[in-house]
């Protein structure tokens, strides 16, 4: 059935619940170990001093990426002990997707049954945290004293697999290092992804990455990468691993010192654990006659571009009733179908010029032209946004809803000229006061791009809801196939928003891990709105959610772009108050003029809609 000839409302699933974050791995500790002959190279060690001079000269931060530094055949065998003998859980959050080993630092204390299957993993372990190596470490890094503490486990990102930008700061960690386990006998290649990205800092702007990294290190068989972490500098990520047959093995781990590093306030883990809601304010523009019913006029303005539908006064209690009940909705086919269609011509041809989508490789420069540049920083969100200046109002839509200005030709003008002159309106306001009884006070929103391969947005505190606000978001995607439908449907593809409950005990103040459940778990406690083109999704966030959109993988049929709009609703005294205004009004006579709207058209249906 066309959508834009029968829309749908469909309320998205239950109310967010209270949920754990995730826990770094416990760490362990151990001295006094001697360094084995045999599985460090004394070859690579003895040249600590030209190591040290090239990581202190390392951009974009101080690194080093040592090569042949252990023997094959010992990380080989670890490869297989652990491929063979060691149990991995999977792991995902906003932020990655992996499955993780606890921590190997405890390897001592296993049983003599266990252990004995896992001989060359604990002396790689030792050998990593014996005197001597640790003494190697610190004349490389300059780091200073380490303390005989171990930390270190074994990560696995599979196919989609992944680990958003942070700087690595949590107690007194002092160095960080990766040794990678891939394949040997299938070298690692750029286009098998999954690179360590280095990010630098934004000029002037101390402590803040840039949107993109400048460093990209691919996981070679016995190699391994170190780096100093330092509060606010050391950020880096895990690009998505795009080969379904390699997964990207490492171990990976810290050395401690005994205190702190300097200024680890600044840390992008504080960063996240920010002053709630301070990332969230926003300036909205007043909305005038919020309360008052819709107007002829409104409607003259509102028929050229929504789809008829939803502008028959009939429909309006079907979709209240879903909303007040759940404090969400979706709205499928809400633009009028021509308008909607030259949309997604549109995307599908901005993404396919870019070279992005369906399995694509990725390129962080795709799409940042005509008005449209990436917003960050990226360990709390990378996308896109449009700033192309506002067109003109001029009425130049055609009966069908297309718009006839050759000007709006390209995604960018089309979307913000839905976001001016239909979503920021005063007549669109009104409209959300019949489908939702809530008087809105003020609007803000922007146009964004959600680049596959690339770009999300992080749950945090500082965008923590500290005050009621209604999400208003049009998105538009590639699902013209059922392959592409129910990709983004299923939500392995990412590119969802999910709303979550913040937890005010977890350390980092983000997304618990593996948020997603089945679709039938009343316990999921994560309301996830898939995304779907031509479908206006409304969420009543109240105070304590967070929310963030997934990471789009490089899988997805193309990149999700939307029409982002945050809606001030006016606080229950003066709704009271104008609702009183609104029932005399209606006692006068005054009523919402639908008989302007295109006859016909059948009432939307209100239907429940499942997580991702």
């Amino acid at each position: 059935m066309d959508p834009a000839a029968d829309p749908e409302t469909a309320a998205a699933g239950p109310p967010a619940k209270k949920l754990k974050a995730a826990q770094p791995p416990a760490a362990g500790v151990a001295g006094g170990y001697h360094l084995e002959a045999g599985i460090v190279s004394e070859s690579v060690m003895a040249t600590a001093d030209h190591l040290h001079e090239q990581y202190q000269s390392a951009d974009p931060y101080k690194h080093c990426v040592m090569q042949n530094l252990f023997s094959v055949d010992v990380l080989r065998q670890v490869r297989d002990e652990i491929i063979n003998n060691i149990n991995a859980t999977y792991k995902e959050t906003d932020l990655f997707k992996v499955f993780q080993t606890g921590d190997l630092g405890n390897l001592d204390s296993l049983d003599p049954e266990a252990a004995a299957k896992l001989p060359a993993l604990m002396k790689l372990k030792r050998a990593l945290y014996s005197d001597e190596f640790r003494a190697f470490v610190t004349k490389v890094t300059g780091c200073g004293d380490l303390s005989a503490r171990t930390d270190c486990s074994c990560n696995v990102y599979a196919y989609s697999g992944h680990l958003l930008c942070h700087d690595d700061v949590i107690a007194n960690r002092r160095v960080s290092y990766i040794i990678y386990l891939t394949d040997p006998d299938d070298p690692w290649v750029a286009e098998d992804g999954g690179a360590l990205e280095l990010f630098p800092l934004v000029e002037g702007q101390e402590h803040t990455p840039a949107p993109n990294p400048t460093r990209a290190h691919l996981p070679l068989f016995n190699t391994m990468a170190m780096f100093t972490v330092t509060p606010g500098v050391s950020f880096h990520s895990v690009q998505e691993v795009f080969n379904p047959d390699k997964p990207r093995m490492s171990i990976s781990g810290w050395y401690h010192a005994d205190t702190p590093p300097e200024q680890a306030e600044k840390a992008s883990l504080r960063q996240l654990q920010m002053r709630a809601g301070e990332d969230a304010a926003v300036a909205h523009t007043p909305i005038a006659d919020g309360a008052s019913p819709l107007s002829d006029d409104d409607l003259s303005l509102l028929v050229r571009y929504v789809n008829p539908a939803y502008l028959v006064e009939s429909a309006w209690p079907k979709i209240r009733q879903r909303f007040e009940e759940e404090g969400s909705v979706q709205l499928q086919g809400f633009l009028k179908k021509g308008l909607a269609e030259q949309i997604v011509a549109a995307i599908t041809a901005e993404d396919a010029a870019d070279g992005l989508g369906n399995r694509k490789l990725p390129r962080y420069e795709a799409g940042a032209r005509d008005g449209w540049e990436p917003v960050g920083p990226p360990h709390k969100q990378r996308y896109m946004r449009y700033g192309g200046a506002a067109p003109a109002s001029n009425g130049s839509s055609t009966a069908n809803g297309s718009l006839s200005s050759s000007s709006a030709a390209s995604a960018g003008p089309l979307l913000d000229r839905v976001r001016h002159e239909l979503l920021s309106s005063g007549a669109f306001a009104r409209l959300l006061k019949a489908i939702t009884s809530i008087t809105q006070l003020g609007v803000a929103g922007e146009v964004r791009r959600f680049r596959p391969g690339m770009d999300y947005t992080v749950a945090h505190y500082g965008i923590l809801t500290t005050d009621p606000r209604l999400d208003v978001v049009l998105s538009f995607v590639d699902d013209a196939s059922d392959e592409s439908a129910a990709a983004w449907q299923a939500g392995e593809v990412g590119g969802f928003e999910a709303y979550l409950l913040a937890d005010e005990e977890a350390e980092g103040g983000g997304a618990a891990e593996v948020y997603r459940v089945n679709a039938d778990s009343e316990e999921s406690g994560v309301l996830n709105v898939n995304a779907a083109s031509n479908t206006l999704n409304l969420v009543l966030r109240d105070e304590g959610l967070m929310r963030f959109v997934k990471y789009v993988s490089f899988a997805a049929p193309g990149s999700r772009w939307d029409v982002a709009m945050e809606f001030l609703p006016e606080d229950d005294d003066d709704e009271a108050e104008a609702e009183a205004g609104a029932d005399k009004k209606a006692e006068r006579g005054e009523d919402y003029g639908q008989e302007d709207a295109e006859a016909g058209a059948e009432a939307p249906e209100a239907e429940a809609a499942g997580d991702a």
